[in-house]
């Protein structure tokens, strides 16, 4: 793919961005020379970054694109300045920051939309003693054997896959393919995932998958939806195709995690298991296909409900996110805070904390909430074929969505 020079700067400065801040460019499927080149090259300083970021701005507007795109590289060029403005040390009121990372602004936790989560939680887990004790113990038996996690998730994605394939028909180029890699992430000084797509470029993924991290068979059909069919390595696909490929937008061969591109493409990914299946689709697929011992399993209205009810967990980490980074409250305090719902591990509660020391992904775990509001808010529970594969084909900004 040969690019302008004014797209070559534009990834040259976000590769650079990166070597600052590790994990600042999710993927980058541009031009290979000019990644070899960027990794050859010593650090550049803050101050240099910021005057080439400036001077991209400038730019911008001599070089033909049409307005749509004009603004769509206003707005990372934002992204970008501001994200080199807090290397700087220049001192950006939090939610001022968010707003010009993700063009979204950031909205104060609404606690009283959780008032009665652990209710909600007792009326679908229903059975003996506290609710703690039955998480705990449902933890225990819904989670898979190590041994039967690579076989399981392939099933799944072969699932969404083939659902994705008659749902969005002639979206999928040919040669597309996930590879399943598990990993062993014990490191409890590290941020743990149960999955994660890698988007290698040339239509290929890599998701790895955690064996020892939150396996459950419930999990497995969303998570494939998420991460793969129609989530992200389909969006992920079809823009490499039609928007790198096929127009040479180089803004498409990079995804950085701290820019508004994040917000939409986690929309995308929660939305996604619903675009394929009803809940109740979901409920007695995973049952049926997944599940070790469906004997000593809910009934499908109850595995429903508690498919329903996990729907408001993303709004509970969204809050406590922001009384983290926003309210500022104490590890003790979160804790506190976390366990009085009687839902989490503390083994989760102390990941998503760990995740707040980290420059990139502190602010990520917004994203889910915000993304998904803004599709639903839209398009509602369940868009169209066609309002979802817009959303796909096409680049999308979150104040298009507001």
């Amino acid at each position: 793919m040969k690019l302008s020079e004014y797209g070559i700067r534009f990834l040259h400065l976000a590769l650079h961005i990166h070597k600052h801040n590790k994990g600042y460019v999710d993927f980058y499927i541009g031009p290979k020379k000019l990644r070899k080149i960027v990794d050859n090259e010593v650090i550049t300083s803050p101050n240099k970054l910021l005057a080439d970021c400036k001077a991209l701005q400038k730019d911008l507007f001599k070089q033909g694109y049409d307005k749509k795109r004009e603004r769509y590289l206003e707005k990372m060029l934002t992204a970008m300045r501001t994200s080199i403005e807090i290397l700087n040390g220049v001192e950006i009121p939090f939610k001022e920051q968010f707003l010009r990372l993700y063009d979204v602004a950031l909205q104060p936790a609404n606690e009283s939309e959780l008032d009665n989560l652990k209710e909600e939680f007792n009326a679908a887990y229903k059975g003996s003693g506290s609710l703690e004790e039955r998480m705990k113990d449902l933890r225990v038996q819904r989670t898979i054997p190590k041994g039967k996690v690579f076989g399981l998730f392939k099933k799944a994605l072969n699932i969404t896959r083939e659902r994705t394939k008659e749902v969005f028909v002639d979206l999928l180029p040919e040669s597309e393919h996930i590879n399943i890699e598990l990993v062993k992430n014990n490191n409890n000084n590290k941020i743990k995932w149960t999955y994660y797509n890698w988007y290698l470029g040339n239509f290929r993924s890599r998701i790895e998958v955690n064996p020892n991290y939150n396996m459950y068979w419930t999990l497995f059909l969303s998570a494939a939806a998420h991460e793969g069919y129609p989530g992200h390595h389909t969006e992920f696909i079809v823009k490499e195709q039609r928007l790198y490929r096929d127009l040479s937008q180089f803004e498409h061969s990079i995804l950085l995690l701290n820019s508004p591109k994040l917000i939409i493409s986690e929309g995308i990914a929660e939305v996604a298991a619903n675009m394929l299946f009803s809940y109740l689709d979901q409920a007695e697929i995973s049952l049926r296909e997944f599940c070790q011992d469906s004997s000593k399993e809910s009934s499908i209205e109850a595995l429903l409900a508690q498919g329903k009810v996990k729907g408001k967990l993303s709004l509970f980490w969204y809050n406590f996110t922001y009384h983290a980074l926003i309210d500022g409250w104490t590890e003790e305090k979160l804790i506190r805070y976390a366990t009085s719902f009687e839902i989490f591990s503390q083994e989760n509660i102390k990941n998503r904390i760990k995740s707040f020391f980290n420059p990139v992904h502190s602010i990520t775990a917004f994203s889910y909430n915000i993304g998904s509001k803004l599709i639903i808010n839209k398009y509602g529970d369940y868009p169209s074929v066609k309002d979802f594969r817009n959303l796909l084909i096409n680049p999308i900004l979150p104040s298009d969505s507001a």
